[in-house]
């Protein structure tokens, strides 16, 4: 479907003149003319805007407004993003929310995966703009704009009437570990891996589960894990000796696609996000 500038100019000033005859004066035309185009656009998008027998607007109408004036605005109408599973929580959401209410009539597609996949389909062009957990391994073909930083922690099965447990560096390499597929695949499983013996998971979810189930330890956000540690559905692994360490995120997208309004929005708004 191909919208011509004519036709949603002539939309626009029909539904804020009131009616065909204002709307001609302003854009200088004749009636008939601004008729026809509205006419010609309702058939393109096989949708009544007007009721004539009234002249009034259906409830269609405000939605259409808006996605006409983004369009003569230049404004973009359509957003790819793909999201790290491990990152698709209440304040993604919230980001989007932000996104939608600055740009209405925007149309958004989430498409989630693990860290790796987002990396490829920004890279491959299959959507806009990614946001992912942070890899330490940068593309050349991508742009990073660094987010939040966050903790991590060491979390084990939960131990009855126990949120911490203490273990030595020596105890905890003779325990399974589970971490993260990406780190392996990128060749940087040596920097996060303490265990002798090792299960490898997509997400934090992922490895959430498996930790609960009692198949090993691993190192989370402690923003995912301190409700958990709570709930005693799992208990802090305290090793002897070991700093804390934090991780962070970033958005990116691919460097020869400038971005547009709504891909800054979305940028400025994660990485103006406050540490967790």
């Amino acid at each position: 479907m191909s919208l011509s500038i004519e036709q949603l100019e002539a939309f626009v000033y029909t539904k804020e003149c009131g009616g065909f005859g204002p709307a001609a004066r302003k854009l200088g035309k004749h009636r008939t003319t601004v008729s026809h185009l509205v006419n010609d656009l309702e058939l393109d998008l096989e949708l009544s805007l007007f009721t004539r027998s009234a002249k009034s607007v259906l409830s269609e109408l405000n939605y259409f407004e808006q996605k006409a004036q983004g369009l003569l605005e230049a404004q973009p109408d359509k957003l790819s993003i793909a999201v790290d599973v491990s990152l698709m929580d209440e304040q993604f959401a919230l980001g989007l929310k932000a996104l939608n209410q600055q740009y209405q009539s925007l149309d958004i597609d989430v498409l989630s995966g693990d860290t790796i996949s987002i990396h490829h389909w920004v890279e491959q062009g299959e959507v806009d703009i990614g946001f992912s957990l942070g890899t330490f391994e940068y593309s050349t073909q991508l742009v990073y704009s660094r987010a939040y930083q966050f903790e991590l922690c060491c979390a084990i099965k939960a131990e009855p009437y126990q949120q911490k447990v203490e273990v030595s560096e020596l105890e905890l390499r003779q325990l399974r570990q589970i971490g993260f597929n990406f780190f392996n695949q990128l060749g940087l499983a040596s920097s996060q891996t303490i265990s002798h013996r090792l299960i490898r998971a997509s997400n934090s979810q992922q490895i959430i589960e498996l930790v609960k189930a009692g198949l090993g330890w691993a190192i989370l956000p402690r923003y995912l894990c301190e409700p958990l540690f709570a709930q005693q559905q799992l208990s802090e692994l305290w090793v002897n000796g070991m700093n804390k360490e934090h991780w962070h995120c970033d958005v990116v997208w691919k460097k020869e696609r400038p971005q547009n309004l709504a891909m800054q929005a979305f940028t400025q708004h994660f990485c103006k996000l406050e540490d967790k």
